[in-house]
């Protein structure tokens, strides 16, 4: 694109682990274009952001950060109109950056310059968990209790280790939620649940055949009678066969809603590799809001 943009972007200083990539992104942008930085330290800080933003003329907006940023920008981004048909770029500073990997975006600074001053656009189809949007995933149970216990400050410094660290201590301890799994008017017994957006799961992983980020699908995981062998054995489908449905106690919703409620104690709950909290029953569903993302 030969035209000179006006780009404006949202920096969350929290998941800043590639301050060279995104300086250097910056400075290219700043040869031929216009950016205006925000930097964001808190939630309180990054509403009154997109609020302000909302207000601004401007032609596209740039989030900095992880997947739970991004996350945290739609859920605003969708609350203002004037924002909400904005054309999004990324740059992925995060810990897992999902996104990242499903969008092709490398962590090369020419690269992605390219691609925020291109017209390559893709639409991501969201989906909702009660009132929170989504365009990754949710995790109900085991993933929800491994995010619900990596410490955010931790996390900033250790990246992915905390994480690992986490799932081995989660997996040694195995304590199954329990709960109920509703869809189509079928209701089955479950110990954790994982509803996609998205092809990839932790990293550079493929869980799903049947859905990518830019798909309109929703594919829902329910884990039935969890134990640590079989988490083994889903590592090993994930790594090697790319798909999680191959394994037979594995029940696979393709449906655009789904109830989950607790059978014994509240169910923790992850949405774009974020902790939100400890819900009795939760419902997701596919919407048909959308964000206009710069992708390859």
């Amino acid at each position: 694109m030969e035209s000179k943009l006006k780009f404006c972007a949202v920096v969350n200083a929290n998941a800043l682990r590639n301050q060279k990539l995104l300086n250097q992104v910056i400075d290219l942008l700043k040869n031929n274009h216009e950016i205006e930085i925000f930097e964001t330290k808190s939630k309180e800080e990054a509403r009154d952001i997109f609020k302000k933003l909302s207000l601004k003329l401007f032609d596209r907006l740039v989030i900095t950060g992880g997947d739970g940023s991004f996350n945290f920008a739609i859920n605003e981004i969708i609350k203002y109109p004037s924002l909400s048909t904005k054309e999004l770029g990324y740059i992925p500073t995060g810990t897992a950056n999902i996104l990242g990997i499903e969008a092709k975006i490398k962590n090369n600074a020419n690269s992605i310059y390219d691609l925020l001053v291109s017209n390559n656009v893709k639409k991501i189809q969201l989906s909702k968990a009660n009132d929170q949007y989504f365009f990754l995933m949710t995790g109900i149970g085991f993933d929800g209790q491994i995010v619900e216990a990596v410490n955010n400050s931790v996390k900033r410094y250790l990246g992915k280790l905390a994480f690992i660290y986490k799932s081995l201590t989660h997996f040694i301890f195995l304590k199954p939620n329990q709960m109920m799994v509703t869809s189509n008017n079928v209701t089955i017994d479950a110990n954790w649940v994982l509803s996609t957006n998205a092809k990839y799961y932790g990293g550079k992983y493929s869980i799903t055949s049947k859905t990518s980020l830019f798909d309109k699908g929703l594919i829902t995981y329910a884990f039935v009678n969890l134990t640590r062998l079989k988490l083994i054995y889903y590592l090993f489908l994930s790594v090697f066969k790319g798909d999680l449905s191959r394994a037979k106690d594995i029940k696979v919703f393709q449906s655009n809603k789904i109830t989950i409620k607790k059978i014994n104690h509240s169910l923790p709950v992850q949405i774009d590799g974020d902790y939100t909290s400890k819900i009795n029953e939760i419902q997701i569903e596919q919407t048909d809001k959308f964000v206009n993302l710069l992708s390859y």
